[in-house]
């Protein structure tokens, strides 16, 4: 399916229950990209600070083949010139728009939002510093893509596809309301 979404141009949600691999299923789709030779950029995770090392367990598990970099702690900023060289970049929500001049200068081959409902708030700080990156494509994972309005579900859409759900007033008019 990801592979589906990625010949089309299309964005899409991995919604399931915690715990039944959007992770590995993520990973095995960087790795078809990898092994197809699409990977010439780094695909960017953003995801809470508490899964930058379950994702880098997963990876050496799973995909020990691909090369990780994972941005957190003060001396990030030392890799940022290195992200070229990786096939997985990591790096949290609340460091995404303090280090989103670094990360704007890198271009990426997909852009992939873990625990996505972080973004549910479009106006949001990290929200909009997510959308100035540039990717090829891009995907959300969440076990809750929707927790209280459906005005949620266009922030993410509005992620992966601008514009497809028109814009946030006229959605929440036809739609939420």
């Amino acid at each position: 399916w990801l592979q589906y979404l990625r010949t089309h141009g299309l964005g899409g949600i991995l919604a399931d229950e915690m715990g039944l691999g959007k992770t590995a299923q993520v990973l095995a789709h960087i790795l078809l990209e990898q092994q197809a030779g699409r990977l010439d950029q780094p695909a960017l995770v953003v995801l809470p600070t508490s899964l930058v090392f379950n994702w880098q367990a997963e990876a050496r598990r799973m995909t020990p083949s691909l090369r990780v970099l994972a941005l957190h702690g003060p001396e990030r900023a030392a890799d940022f010139s290195r992200m070229g060289q990786y096939d997985i970049v990591l790096t949290t929500y609340p460091l995404v728009w303090r280090d989103l001049d670094a990360l704007a200068r890198q271009p990426f081959h997909l852009l992939i939002l873990d625990e996505a409902q972080t973004v549910k708030n479009a106006a949001a700080r990290s929200a909009g510093a997510i959308r100035r990156l540039q990717a090829r494509h891009r995907l959300c994972m969440t076990g809750t893509p929707m927790e209280n309005h459906l005005g949620e579900l266009w922030s993410q859409f509005d992620f992966l596809m601008p514009g497809w759900l028109g814009d946030a007033r006229s959605f929440s008019r036809l739609w939420r309301k």
